[in-house]
């Protein structure tokens, strides 16, 4: 398909209720060796709403509502009005994007009632044979001169919408899933301070593989498993050394170490006291 580019020209007042497209661009080129006036480089200040569907290609994105990250094909971008953002190609990769500019309450309706999130603008779709016969469609009617508020077009636009609200909510519980899933094993951590943990066990336990399970637990909390699990060993250690006259062998005993040198060793090296020590203190 050649490239194509729409503009709204009608005088009439547009019906804020409905959603009214302003422009549509399709375009599809090698970035550096186009000959056009776009500035790449440049931030853009967008009057409406607009979507950007990233076809092909790769760059960054980045916005006054989030930090530079890296785009790929099959990619949706939502820009809210009156915010700044970039989005930059790579400059030897074909790039392919469908843009659309719409105006309408319709979008502050879904914001608002917290369908979408403002702070997420990049969606990840990947391959969707929906979005690209949709835009396609776009075009094929407005390069009839429809208006934009044409029936047809409205209904399209929306199931392109429907299609990006599908994607939030599909991520939104992916977040909600991982986000359990790292709150439940540090419960599980937690009550089992005692216990040597094999943590391919406790993966299984909450059916997500160990690497995955590696991967988030370090996100969320910076440490390893073993890591957190040791911290917590320690952290019961110092209750029981400042609250109770345990000996220290008991105490190395009920919260997992394999032996009294083994405890007094680990508890060194990370409090860069003796247990000796820490109890004199805590005493004082």
């Amino acid at each position: 398909m050649e490239n194509f580019q729409w503009n709204f020209t009608s005088k009439k007042a547009v019906n804020e209720h409905a959603v009214t497209i302003q422009s549509l661009e399709y375009l599809k080129s090698i970035p550096d060796r186009r000959k056009t006036t776009r500035d790449w480089g440049s931030r853009v200040k967008s009057k409406y709403h607009k979507i950007i569907y990233i076809k092909n290609g790769s760059g960054f994105f980045e916005s006054d509502k989030i930090l530079k990250q890296e785009l790929f094909k099959d990619t949706l971008l939502v820009i809210y009005p009156n915010t700044w953002y970039r989005c930059v190609p790579d400059s030897a990769s074909l790039w392919e994007e469908y843009s659309v500019t719409f105006r309408g309450n319709y979008m502050e309706y879904l914001v608002e009632n917290e369908l979408f999130n403002m702070n997420q603008q990049v969606y990840q779709i990947g391959y969707n044979y929906e979005i690209d016969l949709q835009f396609e469609s776009l075009i094929a009617i407005l390069k009839n001169n429809s208006s934009s508020e044409d029936v047809g077009v409205q209904f399209i636009f929306i199931d392109i919408l429907r299609v990006l609200y599908s994607n939030y909510v599909k991520n939104k519980n992916q977040i909600f899933r991982k986000e359990k899933i790292i709150t439940d094993v540090e419960s599980y951590i937690k009550e089992h301070v005692k216990s040597k943990i094999v943590f391919d066990d406790v993966a299984r336990k909450f059916n997500v593989s160990y690497s995955l399970l590696r991967k988030l637990f370090k996100e969320k909390t910076n440490m390893t498993l073993k890591q957190y699990h040791l911290m917590h060993r320690l952290n019961k250690a110092k209750d029981m050394i400042a609250e109770s006259d345990l000996s220290f062998s008991e105490i190395a005993f009920q919260c997992g170490f394999e032996n009294l040198q083994s405890f007094s060793k680990t508890f060194r090296a990370k409090e860069a006291t003796t247990p000796s020590a820490f109890r004199r203190i805590r005493a004082l």
